[in-house]
């Protein structure tokens, strides 16, 4: 239990109504999307960076452990207040200080909501590259925390490939930056891409130097479906390797296409086992000639139908039968483990086949989706009852899950981390040597450990 002396503490440093400490007050920051939940020591905001100076300072000289967190999106438990923790949320700290377009940079506070840049940005013909699905809610902060990307990465990349350079808090309650505010820089160590996808386990970011991009003016949209998945994999791996990158490419199976079309009836035709929802983007001049030629690519495999949008209204529609999945697994029922595994596209038939042969041993239903241009694909276990999630049978299911992803060379988390969820299963992909470096790297932000500890790592 916090001392109140603590409490009288955060109140004279922190403005009015900055402080949380009733149980009422605190429920609502002790989950995330993971569904845990902790309650909170108490709840602190800040606008201001010298307020979390101070914070810090005051946690690290009396071993207060602190979890920071954005608007709670994650997947993971990584905002999730274990060990006794206060909550330390940045939502408060949303300005957009600078946005630069002749040095084609932004900077930003964490607690700016990434949709909200987006549209600032747009104004001015200008975009950041990630577009996670939260995007509507999520913080820049905490997709930096998680390296959170979407459909767009496979052209423009994840945050890490968009920070110029950070400004954060460390353990000790030191301020400190990382990074340039140029296209070119190699001083130092790369901190700023050590940092990223660090899960608050480094620091406390209090401001980012992002590389913003100019918006191309034309967009074309295309729905190819498919009788068999291996030919959706083989018109994959042809559309990463040919020159025009795609804008986005996404992925939905078998399970996923039902799923759909009870939301959107015959949405997908009958025999139809799998789809790709494909974008370009390019200048309005060359738009229709870069999309000839991807027509091509996609005609020298085997494929059901080709579809492309003619309109917003069609392109809408395409997207809309994409987007109902979440809604439609909600619809089943609130009983599911959600991974987000990547695998080299080339390995993504072997992965596929082998997740429906897992789905039937175990008599769990396996919904899988995403990002197929990188092979981030978001294998959904679907359950009838929480005791039935937490089962043995649940967990060997997992377990082979994880397995077949590394025997493919993959990872256990494209975008999602590791948090709590994962950390029981990093050792699989880490090995002991490298995470005890990665520790040895933590307590150098954080001697004493007190930054989401037992998290990540």
């Amino acid at each position: 239990m916090l001392n109140k002396k603590h409490i009288k503490y955060f109140n004279k440093i922190l403005p009015k109504d900055f402080v949380f400490s009733e149980p009422g007050d605190c429920w609502a920051y002790g989950y995330d999307n993971s569904k845990m939940h902790v309650m909170p020591e108490c709840v602190l905001f800040a606008n201001h960076k010298s307020q979390i100076k101070n914070i810090v300072k005051y946690c690290f000289e009396n071993n207060i452990p602190i979890t920071t967190r954005g608007r709670g999106t994650g997947n993971t438990g990584g905002s999730v207040p274990i060990e006794n923790s206060i909550v330390l949320s940045l939502e408060k700290m949303n300005k957009i200080i600078k946005i630069d377009t002749s040095n084609r940079l932004s900077i930003v506070e964490p607690g700016v909501i990434n949709t909200v840049l987006q549209e600032n940005l747009k104004k001015q013909n200008f975009f950041w590259g990630p577009d996670p699905s939260s995007q509507d809610y999520s913080t820049i902060g905490g997709n930096i925390a998680n390296n959170s990307a979407g459909p767009r990465a496979i052209k423009y990349g994840t945050p890490r490939d968009n920070i110029l350079g950070l400004e954060f808090i460390s353990g000790k309650g030191e301020i400190h930056k990382t990074g340039v505010k140029t296209s070119k820089g190699v001083v130092g160590l790369d901190l700023t891409r050590l940092f990223t996808g660090s899960e608050g386990v480094l620091g406390i970011l209090t401001e980012a130097t992002l590389k913003i991009l100019p918006l191309n003016n034309s967009v074309k949209t295309i729905e190819i479906t498919f009788e068999r998945v291996e030919n959706a994999s083989e018109t994959i791996i042809s559309l990463m390797t040919q020159p025009i990158t795609p804008y986005k490419l996404e992925f939905v199976d078998n399970e996923s296409i039902k799923l759909i079309n009870t939301i959107k009836k015959n949405h997908y035709e009958e025999n139809c086992n799998s789809a790709i929802l494909l974008e370009i983007d390019g200048e309005e001049e060359y738009i229709d000639t870069m999309l000839e030629n991807i027509i091509k690519v996609i005609k020298k495999n085997k494929y059901k139908e080709i579809t492309v949008a003619n309109c917003n209204l069609d392109i809408e529609n395409l997207w809309s039968a994409r987007k109902s999945l979440s809604p439609a697994l909600r619809e089943i029922g609130g009983y599911k483990i959600n991974e987000d595994i990547v695998v080299p596209i080339s390995n993504l038939t072997i992965l596929l086949k082998n997740l429906n042969k897992i789905s039937e041993k175990y008599s769990i239903k396996i919904v899988n989706f995403g990002h197929a241009g990188n092979g981030n694909i978001h294998v959904n276990l679907l359950f009838k009852s929480d005791k039935e999630k937490k089962s043995d049978n649940s967990k060997k299911c997992l377990k082979e899950i994880f397995d077949l992803v590394l025997s493919l060379d993959g990872t256990l988390s494209g975008e999602h981390g590791i948090g709590i969820i994962k950390k029981e299963f990093i050792n699989k992909e880490i090995d002991k040597g490298t995470l005890s470096l990665m520790n040895d790297i933590k307590k150098q932000f954080d001697p004493k450990n007190i930054l989401n500890p037992n998290k990540s790592i």
